[in-house]
């Protein structure tokens, strides 16, 4: 089970998780080796440090760029695509700051909605991200109609 669906677990853990635990169910390396320059291209990074949106029902403990380091480590992947959780709606600021953690072996996923300035994204593209998520399966923050005037917004920036 990897971060994302340990993310989803997570809403039942009643303690924050410190550093040194894992957000897998397993411990054990893979059987198997991952390909050189294998990446993980999707999985989410929570800190209680950033307000969670408004109406926001998922809202697990924390999940932090050392926990991740270590199951990174388990698993022997290096590169990692960070994924703004529905749970901060269009605040990217967590992402942002993990990438910067991460280094350049990580790139991101933003979300963001029709009111997203130019200048914030030319700061979500300097800081790392390269695609926006239009989660609609979870309400609020971004619709389908959003869809083709955001594509043509971000297209400048590859």
């Amino acid at each position: 089970m990897g971060i994302a669906g340990a993310a989803l677990a997570a809403v039942a853990l009643p303690k924050l998780a410190r550093a040194e635990k894992t957000w897998s169910s397993g411990t054990e390396r893979p059987a198997f080796s991952l390909p050189e320059g294998a990446v993980d291209c999707h999985m989410h990074i929570y800190d209680d440090r950033f307000p969670v949106a408004s109406g926001t029902t998922l809202r697990p403990p924390n999940a932090t760029v050392a926990q991740y380091r270590l199951l990174q480590t388990r698993l022997g992947v290096k590169r990692n695509v960070v994924v703004t959780p529905s749970t901060y709606g269009t605040d990217n600021r967590c992402t942002l700051q993990a990438l910067e953690q991460f280094g350049d072996n990580a790139r991101g996923v933003a979300v963001v909605n029709s009111s997203v300035s130019d200048a914030e994204l030319k700061t979500l593209d300097s800081g790392g991200i390269r695609a926006v998520r239009l989660n609609l399966s979870y309400p609020g923050a971004t619709t389908l109609d959003m869809l083709a005037p955001l594509a043509a917004r971000i297209a400048s920036l590859g």
